[in-house]
């Protein structure tokens, strides 16, 4: 170590004391500690209470959902049979005009439908 050095250790160190000396903190010290693990003991707790309620307010969010999902899946099938049956309908009507053309190409009169 420089002289240089020894002197800028000594200036920071308090006259008397030695550089390798463990010092017990002040009591303020330790009231600052004290108080900031209080503080997040209350932090921890609150954070706690608080996921409780998100996670309440999740599980109705989800109930929702799935209502909403099961309201859907009532409407698509309401949906897709009226619409497989006006498929149905027009594909039927289209067969009967076919089947009426090829008659009337052939010169005959088309049969009565009821």
């Amino acid at each position: 170590m420089t002289e240089s050095e020894k002197q800028n250790l000594e200036a920071s160190q308090p006259s008397g004391e030695k550089p390798d000396e463990w010092k017990f903190p002040s009591w303020r010290r330790i009231g600052d500690f004290v108080a900031n693990v209080l503080q997040l003991e209350r932090s921890v707790d609150s954070l706690k209470e608080e996921n409780k309620r998100l996670r309440e307010e999740l599980k109705a969010i989800q109930r929702q959902v799935n209502e909403q999902e099961g309201q859907l899946k009532v409407l698509l099938t309401f949906v897709q049979t009226a619409l497989h049956e006006q498929v149905d309908s027009r594909a039927e009507r289209a067969a009967v005009r076919a089947v009426e053309r090829m008659i009337s190409f052939r010169g005959e009169r088309p049969p009565e439908i009821e």
